[in-house]
């Protein structure tokens, strides 16, 4: 265990040094807010239109192929945002310098002047989960001025991920668990929620997204679909998608995704920002069968194929239950035939 912390330091300080910035300030300023009784979409627009309008040298630049995430820089600090669901509020996150008052800020200006009411995020859960999307953002090499140590547990991370893209060759990300109806409560966390009605099918359809409470949350959600038929025709649907998440992706992915202490969280000079995490999977007091075994119970639930030609009665509605991955959540396809022989395909 010696031989550990010692290789651990050692590592640090030559990553420190080669990276020109071991006298450079250390900063832990993770931050979060909550806008209240506002939902992700309504503010997205109203700071996407703000920072559209904005005509100063300091301002939020959107970042590519990130969802609601921003980069804010001006001449003396640079930190970066990113807007997140909670259900009818909408939690906003900040990797920060020091220097950022998190009291008073260009973000709070925002809010303040669109009348919006927020406090400071105290969902332990969320912010947890928003700061490991730092983390992976910040190593992808995709934030910018914001930079992030080797993953010291990369290659074992990297060995599994080829084995189980060999175990699963050719065959579809599917789950082997066959589709049956649920009707059982959900006591997760849910997030978002969002619904359409397609007028010439007559089917209405709910989608609400869950956190889930294992680790399987820093790569999966959990979706839930509620499908009425308002039609005067029973329907046979089909439902597909280009790409969900099965139950042996999750646990592999979760598995071999060792726990972590953050030893530094950020050292920055700005706009220049790095942050240093390290594995420490031999330290935790959790057996790994055991934290495994609370994944696989939690995610199965969400795991059953999607249904194939199943009868939904005139009046009736269906559930269906499905994880995604959270860097990009494809959308469910339904394919509906009417007893009367109509047909309508609705992507979701």
């Amino acid at each position: 265990m010696k031989k550990f912390f010692k290789f651990l330091c050692l590592g640090i300080i030559v990553t420190l040094m080669n990276s020109g910035i071991v006298s450079a300030e250390i900063t832990k300023n993770f931050y979060g807010y909550q806008v209240k009784n506002v939902n992700i979409r309504e503010l997205a627009y109203e700071i996407n239109s703000a920072i559209n309008t904005y005509q100063g040298n300091d301002k939020f630049n959107p970042l590519e192929n990130v969802r609601n995430a921003y980069i804010y820089s001006d001449e003396d600090s640079s930190y970066f945002v990113r807007l997140y669901p909670a259900n009818q509020n909408t939690n906003i996150y900040v990797v920060s310098n020091e220097r950022y008052d998190v009291d008073k800020n260009e973000m709070t200006d925002l809010l303040t002047k669109g009348d919006y009411k927020y406090a400071k995020l105290e969902d332990k859960d969320a912010l947890k989960e928003y700061k490991f999307d730092f983390f992976t953002l910040a190593r992808k090499q995709e934030l910018g001025n914001f930079y992030i140590s080797p993953d010291l547990v990369k290659p074992l991370k990297t060995g599994m991920k080829k084995l189980n893209n060999h175990m699963a060759k050719d065959n579809k990300k599917t789950s082997v668990f066959p589709y049956t109806p649920d009707t059982e409560p959900i006591d997760l966390d849910c997030i978002d929620t969002t619904s359409m009605y397609d007028e010439n099918a007559k089917i209405a359809i709910i989608q609400k997204e869950y956190r889930l409470k294992q680790k399987e949350n820093k790569y999966v959600h959990a979706y839930e679909y509620v499908l009425t038929n308002k039609n005067n025709s029973n329907a046979t649907v089909t439902a597909t998608s280009e790409r969900v998440a099965a139950l042996k992706d999750v646990t592999t992915e979760s598995f071999v995704d060792l726990d972590r202490l953050d030893l530094l969280d950020t050292v920055a000079t700005f706009p220049p920002v790095l942050v240093l995490t390290a594995g420490t999977s031999a330290l935790c007091s959790i057996p790994n069968w055991v934290r495994l075994a609370r994944i696989t119970a939690e995610a199965k639930r969400f795991s059953n194929s999607l249904p194939e030609n199943y009868d939904l009665k005139q009046q009736a509605d269906m559930r269906i239950l499905v994880l995604k991955y959270k860097d990009d959540p494809k959308p469910l396809n339904f394919n509906i035939k009417f007893a009367n022989g109509k047909v309508h395909n609705i992507t979701f």
